[in-house]
């Protein structure tokens, strides 16, 4: 379909602003009245069909679709190929369909569409829906009509239900409210003291009686134990009383107070921070992380160094494990007793390490990696470029829980449910 089909092609061609009267499918373009005489008269156009612009308008959208000129080629079609079915251009036949013998004029295909079997049948198929379409309506209207009707049936139903339950609560109500007040006048305040009071006299009897006392147990060892051989028994039990060390309260008498202890929230503002150690790391050239274990030994990584170095918890030096990378952050794994090390700008690994011995695996990453800590049994990182990420301890399921773009040189902390990260540059 042409972009603009009300104004005349062929006016539009030599900038003539003319509104067109009909439509050529063939030339695909609109004609006002005086160029639709011309081109009745042209040799070359005397036989192309013409119809009405407010006929074509009418024409479906699908219909106004159809293109009469081929995209490739901005050539006419000519031929109809049957084998491939599709029309051709000239220069169609001649790139594409060259071996193919089964070519047809589009001119006769469509000469006589109207009285063919083909459009007959379409037509009957045509009529065949519509009838078809005519039939669903109406029994989708008998069906909202039956709908209709079944809803009012049902909602009289749901009336009567409600109304036989109401009834019926109605009665359990009053029931209910009868024996209330009827065991209220029975069991009055007066009858619930008597019976306190009795109860309480009762206890107190019972503590009185010479079996609550607190019974102990002793020996006295025979004289004659010595002389065994003599010693008709070892000796002889016997079972001594003391006071009763229960003591009941009166509510009259006593009222006990319990004292809770107030705790006051510490602030930040009245933390005072003061310099416990320093600890000279001679052997280092740049430390960029650390990490303190259980024990209290001591971790740093060396970024310029290329190892690891571990203190003992008297800051005595321990040991150093060397790395084929540099050493950027560290984070201490529990569950393994290992230590995750970053490398930084100059790798793209995360190295798990032996603390007594040396590096067990490598965790490999798409971009640099820097800060880490650990969350739960997870690993959580920095990556250049990229964001925070997680993975798991053996390497696997990485993903970036903040997508963002991350500069070098951050770092990052996990506390509970919150992931806390610097940002040098901002």
């Amino acid at each position: 379909m042409a972009n603009n089909w009300t104004v005349c092609g062929v006016c539009n061609y030599r900038n003539i602003n003319k509104a067109s009267v009909v439509w050529c499918s063939e030339c695909d373009e609109g004609l006002c009245s005086e160029c639709r005489e011309h081109h009745g008269a042209s040799k070359s156009t005397r036989n192309h069909d013409t119809i009405s612009i407010t006929e074509y308008q009418k024409l479906p959208t699908n219909v106004l679709e159809i293109t009469q000129t081929c995209q490739k080629h901005k050539e006419h079609y000519q031929t109809f190929c049957k084998k491939h079915d599709c029309p051709c251009c000239r220069r169609c036949v001649i790139e594409t369909h060259n071996d193919c013998n089964d070519l047809t004029a589009i001119e006769d295909i469509v000469k006589n569409v109207k009285s063919s079997n083909a459009w007959l049948e379409v037509e009957q198929i045509l009529v065949q829906m519509l009838k078809n379409v005519q039939r669903i309506r109406n029994d989708r209207t008998e069906n909202l009509k039956c709908l209709q009707d079944q809803r009012v049936e049902i909602e009289r139903d749901i009336n009567q239900t409600r109304k036989m339950i109401n009834d019926h609560l109605d009665k359990i109500h009053d029931k209910t409210i009868k024996e209330l007040y009827a065991n209220e006048e029975n069991e009055t305040l007066k009858h619930i003291e008597k019976e306190v009071s009795d109860k309480a006299e009762c206890i107190q009897s019972v503590l009185k009686n010479e079996d609550m006392k607190i019974k102990t147990l002793a020996l006295e060892v025979n004289k004659d134990v010595k002389n065994i051989d003599r010693a008709d028994c070892f000796g002889s039990v016997s079972v001594e009383s003391k006071s009763f060390k229960v003591v009941i309260d009166s509510y009259k008498n006593k009222q006990a107070q319990m004292m809770v202890p107030i705790v006051i929230s510490k602030c930040i503002d009245d933390i005072v921070l003061s310099n416990k150690m320093e600890i000279n790391l001679k052997s280092s050239g740049n430390v960029r992380g650390c990490a303190i274990l259980p024990n209290g030994q001591m971790l740093f990584s060396d970024n310029e160094g290329i190892k690891t170095i571990a203190l003992k918890d008297n800051c005595s030096h321990d040991l150093d494990i060397a790395l084929n990378t540099t050493a950027f952050d560290m984070a201490y794994i529990e569950g393994e007793h290992t230590i995750a090390v970053t490398t930084g700008y100059s790798g793209k690994s995360i190295h798990i390490i032996d603390v007594n011995r040396t590096r067990k695996r490598s965790i490999k990453t798409s971009a640099n990696p820097y800060g880490i800590a650990l969350k739960k049994n997870t690993l959580v990182y920095c990556k250049e470029g990229k964001g925070i990420m997680e993975v798991q301890l053996n390497g696997e399921s990485e993903k970036a829980l903040v997508c963002l773009d991350m500069p070098s040189f951050s770092y990052v902390a996990v506390h509970g449910d919150n992931i806390y990260y610097t940002n040098k540059d901002n």
